[in-house]
């Protein structure tokens, strides 16, 4: 017998954020808001959303091969736990996600797998905009902001290098050793691969999809940036909006959570994304909660193939 759908932890908490947010933030920041640049906080705002709104998809077409989750339950999950990004410091709502996709798929390794695809596609992106700001003259951002871009680069080179390591490994371990210790370390060895496979085979199959809705959801996030900041400052530039967008990263948790108001632009970023996410937290939270607990999960479709201890 299962407890009742809608009663999910995560939920409470979050309203508890939610209610400690409105009390520190909302009056300050509607003292910053007039009449004619509200409409642009509006238009940010429904842009923010639309772009993750795509990230719930392109989360979703990881998910559906990887875990054999529906498109719909894994679309919901991505927007119940994103507000999450902007309350907690360090990406510790990856942690959140990945116990969700844990949780609704019944895998903890190949919802890592998904999650790590999902992190991986923005890498190229980040280099791009670091690059925007090292050629604009604003260097202050652009070396934490290339460093995450040559991670996640990294990354996605790893999902496709490592496999070729790991086989050779294998075969190295099934010529060269015997007895039960070797036999251990080959059956891990073969699951990881197969893992990594199942990633691979992923990413092949949805790599047009994955490359132009990341594409979108970057335009899309930088132009919600770029209204907000265009009330505010009309000269402002693009590189002058990607600075802004790391500024709010950094700085959204401590603006929420903290009541930290010293920077105006992303004060005003933070509380607009917030709310927007929160506007699809509250039917995401009740369909996905129903779903949640009997999501009927399909075979996952991403790299079949036999172990290779079969195949030896």
């Amino acid at each position: 017998m299962t407890a009742p759908h809608t009663r999910h932890r995560i939920v409470p908490i979050f309203l508890a954020v939610i209610a400690a947010s409105v009390t520190r933030t909302f009056a300050p920041v509607a003292a910053l808001w007039s009449w004619s640049t509200l409409p642009f906080f509006v238009a940010a705002g429904l842009l923010y959303l639309l772009a993750h709104a795509m990230r719930a998809a392109r989360l979703a077409v990881i998910a559906m091969p990887m875990l054999g989750l529906s498109f719909r339950t894994a679309f919901l999950l991505h927007l119940f736990v994103a507000p999450w990004s902007l309350v907690m410091p360090f990406k510790l709502d990856e942690a959140v996600r990945l116990y969700e996709l844990h949780y609704t798929g019944k895998s903890w390794s190949r919802a890592l797998v998904a999650l790590l695809i999902d992190r991986s596609m923005d890498g190229l992106v980040l280099l791009g905009f670091a690059l925007a700001l090292l050629l604009s003259g604003r260097a202050g951002n652009m070396m934490l902001l290339a460093l995450a871009g040559v991670g996640l680069t990294a990354l996605l080179v790893l999902l496709f290098t490592l496999p070729v390591l790991l086989e050779a490994i294998q075969s190295y371990i099934f010529q060269h050793h015997y007895g039960p210790r070797a036999l251990r370390v080959l059956r891990a060895v073969d699951y990881l691969r197969r893992l990594l496979m199942s990633g691979r085979a992923t990413i092949r199959r949805t790599a047009l999809f994955l490359a132009i809705i990341t594409a979108c959801i970057w335009i899309v996030e930088l132009a919600a940036v770029a209204t907000v900041l265009a009330a505010l400052d009309p000269a402002a530039s693009i590189a002058g909006a990607i600075d802004l967008m790391l500024v709010r990263a950094d700085i959204s948790w401590r603006i929420l959570l903290l009541g930290d108001l010293s920077r105006r632009a992303a004060t005003i970023l933070s509380v607009t994304f917030f709310y927007a996410l929160f506007a699809a937290f509250i039917p995401a939270a009740w369909l996905y909660g129903r779903r949640r607990a009997s999501e009927p999960l399909r075979a996952p479709a991403a790299g079949r193939q036999a172990p290779l201890l079969q195949r030896l």
